[in-house]
């Protein structure tokens, strides 16, 4: 697991660094810009110049020490200053004497045009930001905007402490943005690095020491990340003598003529996560493809109309096998209009075990007017929407869930249970935490994928792990899988479930 803290805990250690450990702001500084000097030089120990953009900030100070050390030792370093030498403050103000005293070459963006800044940044071998920090907020402004758009030219970008114009303790971005290769964070890792869209900016991402050790220094963390390494220590154990119940049975409810795939990838999803049992309740109309796609699934084939699974059936149909399952995955395929709400609906108000709601289901629950309140939210239910999903049920746009994913997530997990948001990085929110999967690329972007996760989702559901955990580990699993089986354009999600199976920690 990784732990990732927001801004303000990160200048609280400064001032508890400063305060009880009686370590001066400017030897902070110090320690923070030679490490990145270092960094530096380990990442691209062959480039002879290194342009530094220095900010107003405290970010600025820590570029002017890092140039300092990279003339030190031999490299060619020059900054490119926001304000005049005499408008800096404080240990920035040290920091940046300093390296002109010791031969950095410094001059204000403002005396330069646009000609010259672009030239001196398509031709510097390595380009630094330290234009803004954590202590950031908002929008970058002026002369910051200016250098941040001749950015694009650079061969190398590489970002201090969070790339200018992402937000620490969201990964919102405002306005202009800047993209690097790699970013040098200091102390710990910011959550705005973790948090689409921050870390589609941020790149490789290295943590720099201050000189005292973070467990000194930092409280609670704000947000778990979780990768592949972590699937060990999150699955389910079975005694040797573990037989197919012991391994959980679960129930998927999905399918329509129109999307008569949905469940069936679903299922295979479960089972080659393990599931001991699963019962696939689909239209009639689908039997054969059933028995013939996924024979080692149980067949609940349930009446039909217009296409649809039929509403009035469905509790003489499905509610004698309630008792031999452990969980519920609705949705996949279910179709919308009024027979799939009614099913939806039903399910949802008489299932009180774990309970997955994914797909057209989660239209069928209703949107940002639907009774769906935090007074009845219910922490057995776990919701697995997309951007546009997520935002139907909160009733914004999917361009503003994607912008602030984190928040969306947190405001599904208010109104619902533990709420799991798709997309790059995807997040996982609950009662009590937040959690991000460190797994998963565009590989993962075809159709089925979503289905195939729900299953595999449903799977340690109905072994009986917690909401949060199983959600963790089927996203963890999925996106590994992902990984392992993309070796080709074009992915089927058929072979996806195939790989979560050939997956070994």
């Amino acid at each position: 697991m990784k732990k990732f803290y927001s801004g303000s805990s990160v200048r609280e250690a400064d001032k508890k660094a400063i305060e009880k450990f009686r370590v001066p702001g400017i030897s902070l500084m110090e320690n923070a810009g030679r490490g990145a000097a270092e960094a530096l030089l380990r990442r691209f120990p062959d480039t002879r110049g290194f342009t530094f953009l220095c900010g107003p900030g405290n970010n600025g100070g820590d570029g002017f020490i890092a140039a300092r050390h990279i003339g030190l030792w031999g490299r060619e370093a020059s900054v490119i200053s926001t304000v005049s030498l005499d408008k800096y403050k404080n240990d920035a103000a040290s920091a940046a004497i300093s390296a002109k005293n010791c031969g950095v070459s410094i001059v204000c963006s403002k005396d330069m045009k646009d000609e010259d800044i672009a030239y001196r940044l398509r031709t510097a071998g390595v380009v630094v930001d330290a234009l803004l920090g954590t202590g950031s907020s908002g929008a970058p402004r002026g002369e910051v905007v200016r250098l941040i758009e001749h950015c694009r030219e650079a061969a190398h970008v590489v970002s201090l402490d969070i790339p200018s114009g992402v937000d620490p303790d969201s990964g919102e971005t405002y306005g202009t943005v800047l993209t690097a290769g790699a970013t040098i964070t200091f102390l710990a890792e910011k959550v705005g690095l973790a948090v689409s869209p921050g870390c589609l900016h941020s790149g490789e991402i290295e943590v720099c020491g201050i000189g005292i050790r973070p467990d000194l220094l930092l409280g609670d963390h704000q947000l778990t990340g979780y990768d592949a390494s972590d699937i060990p220590a999150l699955r389910p154990r079975f005694p040797k003598d573990a037989h197919k119940g012991t391994r959980g049975a679960l129930l998927v409810v999905g399918g329509s003529e129109t999307f008569r795939g949905a469940p069936l990838l679903a299922g295979m999803g479960a089972l080659r996560a393990g599931c001991g049992l699963v019962f696939l309740a689909v239209p009639d109309f689908m039997a054969a493809d059933v028995s013939s796609f996924l024979p080692e699934a149980i067949l609940l084939p349930l009446p039909s109309k217009g296409g649809v699974i039929r509403y009035r059936t469905v509790e003489k149909a499905i509610s004698p096998w309630f008792d031999k399952c452990g969980a519920i995955v609705l949705g996949p395929g279910i179709g919308r209009g009024l027979e799939p709400e009614l099913v939806t609906n039903w399910i949802r108000d008489e299932w009180k075990k774990p309970l997955l709601i994914d797909a057209d289901a989660l239209h069928n629950i209703g949107g940002a007017d639907s009774k769906e309140t935090p007074h009845n939210r219910r922490d057995s239910v776990v919701i697995t929407p997309h951007e546009g999903e997520a935002a139907f049920l909160l009733g914004t746009s999917a361009k503003k869930v994607a912008a602030n994913r984190m928040a969306s997530c947190a405001d599904l997990s208010k109104k619902f249970g533990t709420a799991l948001l798709k997309g790059p990085h995807t997040l996982i929110c609950s009662a009590t935490e937040r959690r991000v999967i460190l797994e998963g690329g565009p590989e993962l972007a075809v159709p089925g994928s979503g289905d195939v996760l729900s299953g595999v989702i449903g799977a340690f559901l109905a072994s009986g792990m917690g909401c949060a955990d199983a959600a963790t580990l089927g996203a963890l699993l999925h996106g590994a899988s992902g990984r392992l089986c993309a070796r080709k354009e074009g992915i089927l999600a058929r072979e996806l479930a195939d790989c979560i199976g050939l997956w070994r920690e």
